[in-house]
């Protein structure tokens, strides 16, 4: 089945706008963009925009209304794809029939809901709320939602949180799971294979649930959606971009970067509305599609799905062998859920320095093996990681503010038996330095 979308293509004299026909599937800018970090001054290329259709969603009162609907076009620029929408659909149906329907959004802090006042004015959370009161029954009582948004992380620890904060969080899987991660993926150690193997084991689920992809953005317009385009039309996912959405908005002078940003980042209050908009738009506009056979999940991967399954250990976990070591204390002072409140690992190992510097030691079987430790203040130090007696690296501890930060230790095609040493490295005995959680795959 064939879908119009609108490209924009920028020129270098004057600004004009060219519309042609799509298929299904996404493309990626013309000029790929490289995954770095953020203090980068990527070059912004311009977006794929989506064809004009006719359901509108409701203006927030505070929006200028010039002689163009501009705010309905940014809306409908938004959809970026709308895949197969045969899941989406079956989403929409169970919702109207009265069944719960599971809904999870996974990402950073701008799911969270950075920088919105409060944080549950967050998209996210807007989001749920319209669904349920677009879609569910008596304004959406059979609607059961969850928000996994955390501030600081890439999809490398979102596969390690997916079954605790997502499935497990719900009490079910989800049956519509969203996906944000295009602003903090520029260093991902998995390089998109832990973002895909996340896509896939929500479309494997028995109950033919739906993914959501969303593309949101830096005020400079900087993203990594180009990595993630792919995966999107391998599985013939529906998109929402966030950039495809707001640029040409700001570019036509319809808004300012500062209604819609807080900082270089986050939403404002505003922003965050314009997001959960677009979310319905594309929801809207699969609605009001000629419904289409599920297709079969493709057998080949894009980036890998390596870290399929993947599963947290912690203090409390019995399925593998530890020897604590130093690592003998609980760190109460990191990294917390900013709205449901408290610690996002609590059940952590942090070094005593008057302990001496004997070593964390666990021996587990695994393909994969990925270490989240806290990123902190001057008071953490370095440590030295060991796998099967050999150095593999030294993690620095300091630089953050009590945040996640991701490591690859073991990346291998079979599962094998492996002992994990950490220990201080030379000259640091002195600091602190916590282990909040592993993930693993068999």
């Amino acid at each position: 089945m064939k879908k119009k979308v609108l490209f924009i293509v920028a020129c270098v004299a004057m600004c004009a706008f060219v519309a042609c026909n799509k298929a299904t599937t996404v493309e990626p800018e013309t000029t790929p963009t490289a995954t770095v970090a953020p203090t980068a001054e990527p070059t912004a290329t311009p977006e794929p925009t989506a064809t004009p259709k006719p359901t509108a969603t409701p203006k927030p009162t505070a929006t200028p209304t010039p002689d163009v609907d501009w705010y309905q076009e940014m809306l409908e620029n938004s959809v970026m794809s709308t895949g197969n929408n045969a899941r989406v659909k079956k989403v929409l149906e169970k919702a109207r029939s009265g069944e719960t329907v599971n809904i999870a959004t996974l990402g950073g802090s701008i799911t969270e809901g950075g920088n919105a006042s409060p944080m549950s004015k967050g998209y996210a959370y807007l989001f749920a709320e319209a669904f349920g009161k677009t879609y569910g029954v008596n304004g959406g009582e059979n609607i059961n939602y969850v928000n996994a948004g955390l501030s600081g992380t890439p999809s490398s620890l979102g596969v390690i949180r997916y079954q605790r904060d997502v499935v497990d969080a719900l009490g079910a899987e989800p049956d519509l799971f969203l996906i944000e991660f295009e602003v903090n993926d520029w260093a991902e150690v998995t390089k998109g294979r832990g973002y895909e193997s996340m896509v896939y084991d929500v479309l494997s689920q028995d109950n033919d649930a739906a993914v959501i992809m969303i593309f949101a953005v830096r005020k400079d317009m900087w993203n990594v959606q180009n990595e993630h385009v792919p995966i999107a039309n391998h599985y013939e996912i529906p998109v929402m971009s966030v950039k495809s959405a707001v640029s040409p908005a700001f570019d036509k002078k319809y808004m300012a970067k500062s209604k819609f940003y807080s900082d270089d980042y986050h939403p404002n209050n505003y922003g965050h509305q314009i997001m959960s908009d677009c979310l319905m738009e594309l929801l809207a506009t699969i609605d009001g599609e000629e419904p289409e056979e599920m297709n079969p999940i493709p057998e080949t991967a894009v980036k890998g799905r390596d870290f399929s399954g993947m599963k947290m250990i912690t203090s409390k976990s019995t399925e593998v062998t530890v020897e604590l070591g130093a690592f003998t204390q609980v760190d109460a002072g990191g990294q917390g859920f900013q709205v449901k409140g408290g610690h996002s690992f609590p059940d952590n190992w942090k070094y005593d320095a008057s302990a001496g510097n004997e070593p964390f030691r666990m021996t587990l079987t695994c393909k994969n093996l990925l270490l989240n430790c806290k990123q902190g203040g001057n008071e953490c130090g370095s440590a030295d990681v060991y796998v099967d007696g050999e150095k593999v690296m030294t993690v620095n501890g300091a630089g953050g503010w009590g945040s996640s930060n991701v490591v690859l230790l073991i990346d291998e095609k079979e599962a094998a038996e492996h002992t994990v040493e950490i220990r201080m490295a030379e000259g640091q005995e002195d600091k602190t330095f916590t282990i909040y959680a592993f993930g693993y795959t068999k």
